[in-house]
């Protein structure tokens, strides 16, 4: 005999299909913005996993109104407001940072998060985005990301010091490869490494070198420079 299927919470519900994070979800039913099968949800409800779920207007709209943000954090930021030891890359979403098209637009930091961390002591594309959707994408386990290292040290062999780094990220489970080398320059793709794992990797075969991240996911840095920003 199978077992009862248990109601779980919408706001859980409305996360596991993409609509919204769990807590974007809440904020969505204390404004009482969404239906669960006819009726308007109330904070705290239940329903089953496959319960219709609608949102108002204003729900919509504010889905429809998501937006993304592309960010070059230098060295000494901290990429997450919960972080510690460097100064906040959010206050670096500044008009006078912007180097978008036309003039900058107003953030709102409603639902703001960041998609990929990066440690303080590398710097390159830190996205912060309201879109759901997107974050969910950016957070996979398997999501690929671009590495630029330049070393700074000139006796160092780049091209072996890059296999090394590469055979230790795969040590790890991770997956590697170099797509270029040029001068003091090595471009590296992995999969999604936990923040800092790269810079630790470097530290542990006493390599001097700067770790910039080009590209997460589908998000490509492009040519904003440091400290600046734009719409992706």
């Amino acid at each position: 005999m199978s077992q009862p299927i248990e109601p779980i919470r919408i706001s859980k519900i409305m996360a596991s299909r993409g609509i919204a994070s769990r807590t974007e979800a809440d904020r969505m039913i204390e404004r009482g913005w969404v239906s669960v099968d006819g009726r308007v949800a109330a904070s705290g409800d239940r329903a089953l996993p496959d319960a219709v779920i609608v949102l108002s207007k204003e729900a919509q709209s504010r889905i429809d109104d998501a937006f993304t943000v592309v960010l070059n954090k230098p060295r000494g930021f901290v990429s997450s407001p919960d972080e510690t030891n460097g100064a906040r890359a959010l206050g670096l979403l500044v008009h006078e940072n912007y180097c978008g098209l036309g003039q900058a637009p107003n953030l709102s930091a409603y639902g703001l998060r960041v998609a990929g961390r990066l440690a303080v002591s590398e710097s390159g594309l830190v996205v912060y985005t309201t879109d759901t959707a997107l974050a969910r994408r950016l957070a996979a386990s398997d999501v690929e990301e671009s590495w630029t290292i330049t070393f700074l040290d000139d006796s160092d062999d780049i091209n072996y010091a890059a296999a090394r780094i590469v055979a230790a990220l795969q040590l790890s489970g991770q997956e590697a490869r170099i797509s270029t080398t040029a001068a003091r320059t090595v471009s590296l793709d992995t999969s999604s490494l936990v923040k800092g794992q790269l810079s630790e990797v470097l530290s542990s075969f006493a390599l001097r070198a700067s770790v910039m991240r080009t590209r997460r996911g589908e998000i490509a840095l492009g040519d904003v420079t440091e400290a600046q920003w734009r719409l992706a």
